[in-house]
């Protein structure tokens, strides 16, 4: 992974360091007092009441300040009463929720947002099992926690307010419903609300049903955490969503056998699988101007969720032998569903899997990929492997490849093919490639990102052959740009054409370093030849380096 993205960097942020020790320390303090209740009406309706209120604050002003503030208000009631009242707990953790979640994606780069909810909810994870483990008369203990995470909050990055002119509302639910509504036109934010608050309906039930403590309490909270660290970690850069139909699996099937410890960590590990991408979307999507009613929004779902559960459980007999089981089915086939819903994501994330399983590759000019608008990706053809390889170079875009119709064709890979809607071409047929071409035009007028290997055939010498002329077809009346692509390091690799066996070349079938170097795009003509030294000079002019593996 690059190194100025990763959790050792992270953690080397001062900034976020204070942030993540603010956060924690006022989470033991207020799980402590809290104790075992568990969405009871004396903590739910306060937190609804505040909910409002809290996401107009932490938009109205810095969400830095309203971190220090509610920190500090933490310590003082704790210090006044021995111990904060109920109704306490539910406003103080109202205000500090959308300050946490909102502030991340003001304090960090879009890069870091994955790892930073990983961390987030480690130590989430760890104030739970602190709060629970303090024994309840410990005087003057939970007010210096919460005092200490006062100091350390000094030391947080300051950012500016999202709408300082925001006018106040007396209305306790207008934030809500100005969330709402916006959740009404962006689908994909109403569904990370929806699966956020599917989480929090699912833990509530299994706490309800099967009360855990001492050793079970922990191994279901330290594997939330563990999978936590385990989602940054897997989304890398950028937030794969991926992993929440993996998550769910986990949870469901987990659930169906006995809870032994081991399960548990399973299902706690699944947990952190499921919430950290979910999380991490809505930061990233919610409007600059929402970073903080978005979260606020998100929170009363989720309690309303809650609520529902714990109404259902005091009214209605629940027999956890039964529910527990039947949930873990539901969520298995939620997570098959999700995954038919998603298929591009889910085959591209394990595409990755395999690819970072199989080399170690160093990625050179990332940032030459555009973002946005349609380009046409031209690499060198030494392996089979050549096109996952190349549509690694962006996690966030499909590349749609020109394909020879025998390899689509192939049985069980050719559902993968199709739903990264690769495009074949059959070259023994003018009509077929006449309407591949056409085909790979039309998608680059889509703006999308359209791969090609214009050598037609895997190199037999590990040299680049000669170009074809097709690309200009696929470029013609687009006005899209060429980005070339050098491949080095797989020629004499069993997925080469010189091949070679595994057991006599085993450093080239285990993991090889395989270099692929991303030219800067071109955006005047080219011919054929000159096409072809664009990517033999990429592969010659090295440009800063992200090693993955």
């Amino acid at each position: 992974m690059p190194a100025e993205s990763g959790y050792v960097r992270l953690l080397k942020d001062a900034g976020f360091e204070a942030f993540l020790w603010t956060q924690f320390l006022g989470a033991i303090v207020l799980v402590r007092v809290a104790g075992s209740v568990v969405a009871g009406p004396v903590i739910a309706i306060p937190f609804l009441l505040f909910a409002g209120y809290s996401g107009y604050l932490a938009d109205r002003f810095s969400k830095t300040r309203v971190m220090q503030v509610t920190i500090i208000l933490i310590g003082t009631a704790a210090l006044s009463s021995g111990r904060i009242e109920l109704v306490l707990v539910a406003v103080l953790a109202s205000l500090f929720s959308p300050a946490i979640y909102g502030i991340l994606p003001e304090m960090l780069t879009e890069a870091q947002i994955a790892r930073a909810n990983g961390l987030l909810q480690l130590t989430m994870a760890a104030a739970i099992l602190i709060g629970n483990s303090l024994h309840r008369r410990i005087g003057l203990m939970l007010p210096g926690i919460a005092f200490a995470g006062a100091l350390i909050s000094a030391g947080i990055r300051k950012v500016p307010p999202a709408r300082p002119t925001e006018t106040f509302h007396w209305n306790p639910l207008h934030e809500i419903i100005e969330g709402a509504r916006e959740l009404r036109t962006r689908k994909s934010l109403a569904l990370s609300v929806c699966g956020i608050s599917w989480f929090w309906f699912v833990a509530t039930l299994f706490l309800l049903t099967q009360p855990l403590t001492g050793a079970y309490l922990a191994a279901l909270a330290g594997g939330f955490g563990l999978g936590s660290v385990a989602a940054g970690a897997l989304s890398g850069d950028y937030i794969e969503l991926a992993l929440v139909p993996a998550g769910w699996a986990m949870m469901g099937f987990f659930s169906i056998i006995p809870h032994a410890i081991p399960s548990l960590v399973a299902i706690g590990c699944g947990a952190g699988l499921f919430t950290v991408p979910l999380n991490a979307y809505l930061q990233r999507e919610a409007p600059a101007t929402g970073k903080g009613r978005f979260p606020a929004t998100n929170n009363v779902a989720a309690m309303l969720a809650v609520g529902l559960i714990w109404i259902l459980h005091r009214n209605l007999p629940v027999n956890a032998g039964v529910v527990i089981p039947v949930l873990g089915v539901t969520m298995l086939a939620a997570s098959v569903v999700l995954t038919i819903q998603i298929p591009e994501t889910v085959v591209r994330f394990i595409l990755w899997c395999v690819i970072m399983t199989l080399f170690r590759i160093r990625l050179e000019g990332r940032e030459n990929i555009p973002r946005t608008g349609g380009a046409l990706l031209v690499s060198n053809h030494i392996s089979y492997a050549d096109a996952v390889l190349v549509g690694f170079t962006t996690r966030l875009r499909t590349v749609h490849f020109l394909m020879w119709q025998p390899i689509f064709d192939v049985p069980v890979a050719n559902y993968f093919f199709r739903v990264l809607q690769a495009i074949p071409i059959d070259a023994a047929s003018p009509r077929s490639t006449i309407r591949a071409l056409r085909a790979a035009r039309e998608q680059l007028q889509r703006g999308e990102l359209v791969g090609i290997f214009p050598e037609g055939s895997i190199s037999r010498t590990g040299e680049i052959e000669r170009f074809e002329r097709g690309f200009e077809k696929i470029l013609q009346g687009t006005g899209a740009p060429v980005i070339p692509i050098h491949i080095d390091g797989l020629y004499g690799h069993p997925f080469s054409c010189k091949g070679g066996s595994p057991f006599r070349s085993w450093e080239k079938l285990w993991r090889p370093v395989v270099t692929v170097r991303i030219g800067a795009p071109i955006h005047d003509s080219l011919t054929a030849t000159e096409l072809r030294r664009s990517v033999v000079n990429s592969g010659a002019q090295p440009t800063p380096r992200d090693v993955f593996g």
